[in-house]
């Protein structure tokens, strides 16, 4: 006879199994054990591998909520287990490895992962990168293009399954007629972000792109094609220039997107946040509108003056960060500047100049996104979680894991749009660092701000080894391929 004890408000009661697997509960054991929860035979061992099934899943759906590794783990234990835990190969939303991030990739196809909320570290050899260009990131899963075909594929790096989404290159055509000839080249790729809606069934994955135009596509596993937003859904937020040959064209500067509770939300560079809906017809939905326009002409060109950075807020990714960085005050009043400069506890920065003895005024400002008020709540203090911006990805996390990191401060990503005189800002005494210093592989010094002519961006490597966690970060939310190993 097989037993269980297990507690309830009358007692303790046991559930006994007999050889012809009658299940029955009984006031006391027949004979007693001690151990406080447990599964015996009748030679007084544990018979793990017999454990209910009922049991055996519900244990597997608590590891899953926690992370898939557990729930692999798991699955990996015992064949009994594995025959009666269910595993899905498609995008269901509960294997996807939200909490893990690729800090580097070597020469082949290994790769080493982190896990934000437990601090866990892994060297995974992933064969399916072979041909593929990684092109993004989206909840932990990768998003590869196909060398030859441009095939899209997502691939859940820990659970080895494969996405197949259509190919990009028609999506790419319809926007601008001369992108299918310039995507072979060594240009940077026109793929710079990633999601995935869970409005339809299968989930839809959206491909954010720019070039010419900047547009963003969408498929689900199963079409043939990608579709693009129309001029229907763009119009929900009409946010136009005018280019040199005098034709108006939409054009929305989107700088960072994340995917919220199965919904995807992206920033623009001035500070709006908007929502993709994909249901019942594609549509940007206004969610926060909160500068009108923080962009210059200067020279026919048209410069930024303020980036704009979505962050998720939590381990859980259940609410969203905005760091707004303003390279000049341009946008400020004189009298606003001199009260703000006057100030113990200011947003600004006080950065050296081109020249010595010369400084330069710059603004960063962290915000809590009130989706449900539509609005941004200034932020002054974040506790013990840090946030590194890139224009690659942007990740928060809790230093009480990695000690190394400093807590209540946002770190600037190499390859950005942000100033290269700073690394670190410090939130509770508006302290600066200096950015962390790195080399071309093959020589030469690294450019730590944007630079487009860097055709192979993998090619960075921190100037002494071995790396600090602070190095991978700041290349992994800069770079697509982080740190190379």
């Amino acid at each position: 006879m097989k037993r269980i004890r297990c507690r309830s408000g009358g007692g303790d009661r046991y559930l006994c199994r007999s050889g012809n697997n009658e299940w029955s509960i009984l006031s006391s054991p027949v004979s007693w054990s001690p151990f406080p929860i447990h599964f015996v035979n009748l030679y007084g061992r544990r018979d793990w591998p017999n454990l209910p099934s009922e049991l055996t899943e519900q244990i597997a759906s608590r590891l899953l909520r926690y992370d898939v590794a557990e729930y692999l783990r798991l699955r990996a234990a015992c064949k009994a287990w594995r025959e009666c835990i269910c595993y899905s190969s498609d995008l269901d939303s509960r294997f996807r490895p939200r909490q893990w991030i690729m800090l580097s990739k070597g020469d082949g196809t290994r790769c080493r992962f982190l896990n934000l909320a437990t601090g866990a570290c892994v060297q995974i050899d992933l064969p399916e990168l072979s041909g593929h260009h990684i092109e993004s990131s989206t909840e932990g899963l990768l998003v590869l293009r196909e060398k030859t075909s441009d095939d899209i594929r997502l691939l859940n790096p820990l659970t080895r399954a494969l996405t197949n989404l259509p190919p990009i290159t028609a999506a790419l055509r319809s926007v601008s007629p001369d992108w299918s000839e310039d995507w072979k080249t060594a240009c940077p790729s026109r793929i710079v972000y990633a999601g995935i809606s869970d409005e339809t069934s299968p989930p839809t994955v959206a491909l954010f792109m720019r070039g010419h135009l900047w547009n963003i596509a969408y498929a689900k596993p199963g079409d043939q094609r990608w579709a693009l937003v129309d001029d229907k859904g763009w119009r929900t937020f009409p946010n136009r220039r005018v280019i040199s040959d005098g034709e108006l064209l939409r054009y929305v500067w989107y700088l960072s997107a994340v995917t919220l509770r199965g919904r995807i939300y992206f920033a623009t560079f001035q500070g709006n946040i908007l929502k993709l809906m994909l249901h019942p017809r594609p549509r940007l939905v206004p969610v926060v509108n909160d500068q009108s326009s923080h962009m210059i002409w200067h020279c026919g060109i048209l410069r930024h003056n303020v980036v704009s950075y979505l962050v998720p807020a939590n381990d859980n990714h259940r609410s969203l960060l905005m760091v707004r960085y303003y390279s000049s005050l341009d946008h400020l009043s004189p009298d606003e500047q001199r009260r703000m400069k006057r100030r113990k506890r200011t947003t600004l920065l006080k950065l050296p100049g081109d020249r010595p003895g010369q400084y330069r005024w710059h603004q960063l400002e962290v915000f809590k996104v009130d989706l449900a008020g539509k609005k941004l709540i200034p932020v002054e203090n974040m506790g013990h979680r840090a946030v590194f911006i890139g224009d690659v990805t942007c990740i928060s996390f809790s230093i009480q894991r990695f000690p190394s990191v400093y807590g209540n401060a946002v770190y600037l990503g190499m390859n950005s749009h942000c100033s290269i005189a700073c690394g670190v800002r410090h939130l509770n005494d508006n302290r600066i660092e200096p950015r962390l210093e790195h080399v071309l592989e093959g020589g030469g010094k690294a450019p730590l701000g944007l630079d487009k002519t860097l055709r192979g961006p993998e090619r960075i490597v921190p100037l002494a080894r071995p790396c600090s966690l602070e190095e991978y970060l700041v290349c992994h939310v800069g770079f697509k391929y982080g740190i190379k190993d």
